[in-house]
């Protein structure tokens, strides 16, 4: 209790360190949620000392605003598999905030750098669903890239995140995991990529497990021609050397896992899942 309320009064001054376990629990109950599903905590990190203290208000000089998914060590592994799928959108192309795993308390959470602030400044953010509340395909999203006026550059991140997306399985794809960010002279670009993750309940019937946004019209058994269609309409250059460098990347998936000990069952049963794209 006096931990919480120390944090509570002072929270710009509430350092905290990798080890004490009790601490990081109180940190993680009282740092406010950004939403998702998997429980979150706003944090601030010094890169060269390694301190935490909470992100909510002005944070300290040296330190950089992060979100903290914390890994209540259940069964499933949330937050390596989160990492690896990082790594692997890394390898695609995909632009990402930095992001780690990391151990405090003895679990192992995932952390990544927040796109929407620079120090203590906020950076205007709104995702699709904000600005096109109708939207429930990736073509909607190519037609708000254009209403915006966007560099190609944004056409061909957002084609590869929609790639990716099909062959690794992430169809929490919803139009809230999409979003836009204003710079100070009042253009907008496409935000980095977040919430990218192996996210189809294996044990649930394959309709649950339907992509929220549609490709080509459709939300499963989406085959190669349907992202090829995808390029071909919104003017994507190369777009079928981009699904293989996707492809590519994805195949990385089973030697990251297995660099994380995940277990090999589970390894299997992911590969196993990936879109063949026939």
């Amino acid at each position: 209790y006096d931990f919480a309320k120390q944090v509570l009064n002072e929270r710009e001054t509430t350092v905290l360190s990798h080890d004490n376990s009790i601490l990081w629990q109180d940190l993680v109950k009282i740092s406010s949620s950004p939403g998702g599903k998997r429980p979150k905590a706003i944090v601030a990190i010094n890169e060269i000392t390694d301190e935490v203290v909470s992100g909510q208000g002005i944070i300290p000089e040296g330190f950089q605003h992060y979100v903290l998914k914390y890994d209540d060590n259940s069964a499933y592994p949330y937050a390596k598999m989160e990492y690896i799928y990082y790594q692997m959108a890394i390898d695609a192309g995909i632009n990402m905030m930095p992001s780690k795993i990391a151990t405090y308390g003895g679990v192992t959470h995932f952390l990544t750098q927040r796109f929407d602030r620079n120090q203590n400044d906020k950076i205007h953010t709104q995702t699709l669903a904000a600005m096109s509340p109708t939207s429930n395909s990736y073509e909607d999203i190519f037609a708000v890239i254009r209403r915006l006026n966007l560099p190609y550059d944004d056409s061909k991140q957002q084609y590869l995140r929609m790639v990716f997306n099909v062959i690794a399985r992430n169809v929490d794809d919803h139009s809230k995991n999409f979003a836009f960010c204003m710079k100070r002279n009042g253009n907008w670009q496409l935000s980095p990529a977040y919430d990218v993750t192996y996210s189809v309940d294996l044990n649930a019937p394959a309709y649950s497990n339907r992509h929220s946004l549609t490709v080509n019209g459709k939300n499963e058994n989406i085959t190669r021609k349907d992202l090829e269609a995808i390029g071909l309409n919104n003017d994507i250059q190369d777009y079928k050397t981009l699904i293989n460098t996707v492809a590519n990347a994805v195949a990385n998936f089973k030697s990251y896992a297995e660099d994380l000990d995940i277990d090999q069952k589970l390894i299997d049963a992911i590969k196993a899942d990936f879109a063949s794209l026939e």
